[in-house]
């Protein structure tokens, strides 16, 4: 479950209500319905796609519309219950942060933006109706700002004109200051 949570960035509730049926792990796809109702198919990563292959393997058959994630009594997990147990294994794992379904959906969200995926691209993934949505997961850091300024193609202008600079100051310009020792 903390798998297909952080892999494909799905709500708690859209993770309670995913049925055997929904999971393709042929086509490496599972189907969610989202806020409003809308539904929308998202890629399995082939690692998370074994990993819930191993889980459904390991939970026998069962019919197509069977809850995927079922309670020890075989019905569907309700959105507080999933809530829980990923609190409790967030605790368990001693992370030294509160875990919780939406905080992986986050983390999905952020590392996706970290390894250059558009936003466009995570919106749809999300199930985001808005971009203003996806944007809240973008937390720029110092070190995005310095990356984006080392990418910027000045550098690469200034290096072919950098000859026709004058080498010493120009006659308007204010002679430098010395910094002083002590």
């Amino acid at each position: 479950m903390l798998a297909l949570l952080y892999g494909t960035g799905i709500r708690a509730s859209e993770c309670a209500t995913v049925r055997c049926g929904q999971v393709d792990l042929v086509r490496l796809t599972i189907t969610v319905h989202g806020k409003g109702g809308h539904e929308r198919s998202i890629p399995l990563n082939p690692q998370l796609a074994e990993v819930l292959r191993t889980y459904a393997h390991a939970r026998g058959a069962v019919l197509p519309t069977a809850p995927f994630f079922r309670s020890r009594f075989g019905g569907a997990l309700t959105r507080g219950a999933i809530y829980e147990r990923v609190r409790t294994w967030g605790q368990r794992s001693r992370l030294g942060i509160p875990l919780s379904p939406h905080r992986l959906r986050h983390t999905f969200a952020t590392h996706l933006v970290r390894a250059g995926v558009g936003l466009v691209t995570i919106r749809d993934l999300l199930g985001h109706r808005q971009i203003t949505s996806t944007q809240i997961y973008l937390h720029v850091t110092a070190e995005d700002l310095r990356h984006a300024a080392a990418c910027h193609p000045i550098g690469a202008l200034l290096a072919t004109v950098e000859h026709l600079l004058p080498a010493t100051a120009l006659p308007f310009q204010r002679p430098r200051v010395q910094a002083r020792d002590g």
